[in-house]
């Protein structure tokens, strides 16, 4: 189970001094069941995306055959795959996230969205809506979701949509169905997209391996903006260490060779967590030339 600190705590747990962290729950525990379907039927009714999440999700056809499909989707449950109506929450954000938000409707989608993360925080969920609104992440520590939140806001300033890679690997490594591999491949890419424009401007195929080779050759040519401990601007020994273990701690790069090996969940996790500080620290001219 993955742990976070939740503010509010139950009047026994305060009265017995218990800490304020809180295992969280997997799946659709009993006492989110008849909240989140409500959310689902209502979003259904709303904005008519039964179809769209039936299809997308493979659901059986009886659901757009009954009397209700609205109804029959918000009440859908398999015994053999307990993250079904998760699978269905997520597809129903991403269809939300298509709507036109200046329609007529009686609610806006983003009203909708603050309604469903409201009800998963209060509700211990390990599931929060993702930075792009269109889906379940895993939920995280605020401050580290603070930091790739900040990342972000600093590709983007530097270039729009530099930070979409960023984006996507955070979805990927701690979205519903994580997938490792793609969460450190656009770990690197997102890295890639702010640093290729500053230290290889012109040139023809720049990738992350060769800003890692051109740091590592020419650190005397730049500098941090933090102070080492004489006072004077520090060097970028930390900077090229974490691109170092960035570059070659993707394993599944090429295939067949006798360090390969599949990424890990962990490996992808950190993977995304360095990039996000090397992101900030580039975009936010944190890696100077001197």
């Amino acid at each position: 189970m993955t742990l976070v600190t939740i503010r509010w705590r139950r009047l026994t747990d305060r009265l017995a001094g218990k800490n304020d962290t809180e295992v969280l729950y997997e799946g659709l525990p009993d006492h989110l069941a008849m909240p989140v379907r409500s959310w689902v039927l209502d979003v259904a009714v709303t904005f008519t995306t039964t179809g769209f999440v039936a299809v997308r999700l493979r659901l059986p056809s009886s659901i757009l055959a009954s009397r209700d499909p609205a109804k029959a989707l918000a009440s859908h449950s398999d015994p053999k795959n307990d993250m079904i109506f998760m699978e269905i929450v997520d597809a129903t954000l991403a269809a939300l996230n298509e709507v036109n938000p200046y329609g007529s409707y009686r609610r806006r989608p983003h009203e909708y969205r603050n309604e469903l993360e409201m009800l998963l925080k209060e509700g211990g969920s390990a599931y929060a809506i993702g930075p792009d609104g269109d889906g379940l992440v895993l939920r995280v520590d605020e401050t580290l979701r603070h930091t790739l939140d900040k990342a972000v806001e600093a590709a983007d300033a530097q270039k729009p949509h530099s930070g979409d890679h960023l984006r996507e690997a955070f979805a990927a490594a701690y979205g519903i169905k994580p997938n490792p591999s793609v969460a450190y491949s656009q770990a690197i890419k997102a890295v890639e997209a702010v640093a290729n424009p500053v230290f290889l401007p012109k040139s023809p195929e720049p990738t992350l391996g060769a800003v890692r080779s051109s740091l590592d050759q020419g650190r005397h040519k730049y500098e941090m903006v933090i102070a080492d401990r004489a006072g004077a601007p520090a060097g970028i020994d930390a900077a090229v260490e974490l691109l170092n273990l960035l570059w070659h701690g993707q394993r599944d790069r090429h295939a067949g060779g006798p360090t390969s090996l599949p990424v890990t969940q962990e490996a992808a996790e950190t993977a995304v967590h360095a990039a996000a500080l090397l992101v900030h620290w580039i975009a936010s001219d944190g890696i100077r030339k001197k």
